[in-house]
């Protein structure tokens, strides 16, 4: 137990969000927050949660480390997570501290991929590109830009840009300058450097774009323009100043903007363009006309003949015509492209998967506490119903209290299972055996009207799946593919194996590699409209909103769940007036190797009492258990939270069962487990909580430990569950 003495730093430690405790160096624990207690056990090795990890090396690292007293960093995955674990010095004891980074990690592994896709991308461009720190020294450089110094990589970057420069640059932030750049081999090449400042991780650095205006006609005059025009990676275009009509553009334009040759000529470049870019580019143009500034960078939108906006970064440059020895005649402007759609949708993929992160917890955290009220109620409804039987005028109303209360928690299971932290009891499944099961169900839920189909071959595999909660999936799909054919139509569900090789891109989730059953359900509706895609999975969004029984809104928020709790992925396609299809892709097992039938252990008929100390802070559900417990002949300890009931059992008492809530402020129920454990190993416990079993326990395998009671319980289940577990035999 920690020392009263450090309670403020307890305090402290608490609003941290990392797991954190504090150990001296005689492996004494004097101070720690919840997540630290139930990560960094009390026994002699503070990292056992680690113990699974397939890189063995770090983690003797880290105990090499801890034992000598040094600070390190380091990152291990284990099955269920990948961790942070850092150690730093503190006079005579050391801090440790661990942050589940599984999604960052995720996240991270996405993005780099997507980094080096973008690095290879501007290496590919004919343009040069870089990026500064705040001292003007190179950060990166592109391929092309290093070719026009004739110099490698290596040789460039830290370097101040500068120092490649025959001009002075501005000491703005953003600026457009025309400057000659320093070669090792050949002449100084003039060029247009537009840059701009931008922000990261809290430092401000400096990206720019360098355009040379003498290099393209050179290799014009080398009768080479062509080859260059033609293979361009970006979309390069020739605009005639007067009356915006296009003279000439490259294959990458026309792909880039699903247009022919044919159809441009003679076209005006403002027919293509939407609204807003019309009013402003004429005004950029005009700037550049003026000889107002050499170079124009800007965002353009075009109108795609398929109804798409596409918006592209422009960098336009004038092109002058000689008109006589002394004078040249601005005669067109030269559009170089690049596609922003990429990056935008980048931007709101991210932006949605950290909505729906938050909407999960908040989900998450309304259901726990929500959990705790349905326990209440619905088990003063049964002391009630013992009160007032079948004959009692109050029996009715009784039983409509406790219907609607069960009612409320499916309801609070749907959010939980949005929320990935429903009571879940996977097993090994045959979908095929499955699929046999469920086709009588989902007939008889969508009706005579729709057809219902099922393809699929009779070696799938097993998935590892709660039954009750796969049947949900395919429940909730079906009704919702019935809603889309009011008039009828087609229901297919078809099934195939499939190895994932490489890692995937799954709506906003990144799917491992490995081997996978592949489920497609496929309806012939209404679709979906394609600016309600991205909200579809979202907890109480509906398409079908002032129909009548049309539903919460939870029914796919409720799929979505299952399906990744169970480390799955779901992606969905949909055209309007055409149909829609949900792909499930759940993880494939081989078949569960037959094992001999243990004899089943007999209850204990001898008189069934005992001591139970009872940890629970919500008062209401306290009041409740310990009222049932005490009338069913057992003598109940009540406390309201876990160092109360410590102290107690420090004191010398041995309750014959610990039954305690996981979640409560200050130390867990869990921890409190463990310490008491530790003194009594005989003991028995039961923790009880409103999320899923592998949720509570920070997914740690500790189940033949103790045992488990979901919440919300009526006073059946409670007393079961007890004398289950007091009275079984081993």
């Amino acid at each position: 137990m920690l020392n009263k003495k450090n309670k403020a730093l307890n305090t402290l430690l608490e609003a941290e969000s990392d797991a954190r405790q504090i150990r001296t160096y005689k492996n004494k624990v004097t101070a720690q927050n919840k997540k630290g207690a139930a990560l960094f056990t009390v026994a002699s090795d503070p990292f056992l949660f680690l113990k699974e990890t397939p890189q063995p090396e770090r983690l003797e690292k880290l105990k090499h480390a801890y034992l000598n007293h040094y600070p390190v960093s380091v990152q291990l995955e284990t099955p269920q997570a990948t961790w942070e674990v850092a150690l730093k010095s503190l006079p005579k004891a050391t801090l440790l501290t661990a942050r589940n980074i599984s999604d960052t990690f995720q996240f991270q592994t996405w993005l780099q991929t997507e980094q080096r896709a973008l690095q290879d991308s501007l290496d590919s461009l004919p343009i040069g590109f870089y990026i500064t720190d705040t001292n003007g020294c190179l950060r990166y450089i592109n391929e092309c830009l290093c070719n026009w110094i004739s110099q490698s990589k290596e040789e460039i970057l830290n370097q101040p840009f500068k120092q490649f420069l025959k001009t002075e640059l501005p000491t703005e932030e953003s600026w457009i300058i025309e400057a000659y750049l320093k070669r090792s081999k050949g002449k100084p090449l003039l060029t247009f450097i537009s840059q701009t400042s931008f922000e990261q991780n809290g430092e401000t650095l400096f990206e720019g774009i360098v355009i040379a205006s003498d290099y393209f006609p050179k290799v014009r005059k080398k009768n080479e323009s062509g080859l260059f025009f033609e293979k361009a990676p970006l979309g390069i275009f020739r605009m005639d100043a007067m009356d915006f009509t296009f003279l000439e553009a490259n294959p990458a334009f026309l792909h880039l903007l699903n247009l022919n040759i044919t159809t441009l000529k003679e076209t005006s470049l403002l027919h293509l363009l939407d609204n807003e870019t019309k009013e402003t580019l004429p005004l950029k143009l005009s700037k550049l006309m003026m000889h107002a500034q050499k170079f124009e960078k800007c965002e353009l939108s075009f109108l795609l003949p398929d109804g798409e906006k596409k918006t592209v970064m422009a960098y336009i440059s004038p092109v002058e015509t000689q008109v006589s020895r002394k004078s040249k005649e601005m005669t067109s402007f030269l559009f170089y492209l690049t596609d922003l759609n990429e990056h935008k949708n980048m931007e709101m993929q991210m932006a949605h998967a950290q909505k729906m992160q938050a909407m999960g917890q908040l989900a998450g955290g309304v259901a726990h506490d929500f959990n705790n009220l349905l326990t209440a109620i619905i088990g003063f409804s049964d002391l009630l119903l013992q009160k007032h039987g079948m004959g009692d005028p109050s029996f009715a109303d009784i039983m409509q209290i406790k219907h609607n209360a069960n009612r409320a928690s499916g309801l609070v299971g749907q959010l939980l299972a949005f929320s990935r932290k429903q009571p879940l009891k996977p097993q090994l499944i045959d979908i095929s055996d499955a699929f046999s099961e469920l086709s009588a169900l989902l007939r008889r839920s969508i009706g005579p009207q729709i057809e219902l189909i099922f393809e699929h071959t009779n070696d799938l595999g097993f998935v590892k799946v709660d039954p009750n909660q796969l049947t949900q999936v395919f429940l909730n799909l079906a009704v919702n593919a019935r809603d889309a054919m009011p008039s009828g139509g087609r229901l297919t569900i078809k099934g195939h194996t499939e190895n994932i090789k490489k890692a995937r891109s799954i709506g906003n989730d990144m799917m491992i590699p490995g081997q996978y059953v592949v489920i497609s359900v496929t309806d012939t509706g209404c679709g979906i409209q394609k600016e309600n895609l991205p909200r579809i999975f979202e907890p109480f969004f509906s398409t079908k909103e002032g129909i009548a029984g049309s539903g919460t809104g939870l029914g796919l928020s409720t799929v979505y769940g299952i399906i990744t709790q169970t480390d799955g992925y779901i992606q969905v396609e949909s055209e309007v007036g055409i149909g829609t299809t949900f792909t499930l892709y759940l993880p494939r097992f081989d078949a569960p190797p037959q094992t001999e039938k243990k004899e089943q252990s007999t209850p204990i008929t001898s008189p069934q009492t005992g001591t139970i100390m009872l940890v629970e802070d919500e008062d209401a559900v306290r009041a409740f258990s310990a009222r049932v417990l005490k009338n069913k002949g057992f003598t109940v300890l009540e406390f309201s939270n876990a160092d109360e009931a410590l102290k107690e059992i420090e004191k010398g008492s041995e309750p014959d069962l610990l039954l305690t809530d996981m979640m409560m402020p200050g130390m867990d129920g869990e921890t409190l487990a463990q310490l008491a454990k530790e003194r009594y190993p005989s003991l028995r416990v039961i923790l009880m909580s409103g999320y899923s079993e592998d949720f509570a326990r920070h997914g740690k395998d500790d189940s033949k430990m103790f045992s488990f009671l979901a919440k919300p319980f009526s006073l059946t289940q409670l007393v079961q569950k007890v004398r289950e577990v007091l009275f079984q035999k081993n």
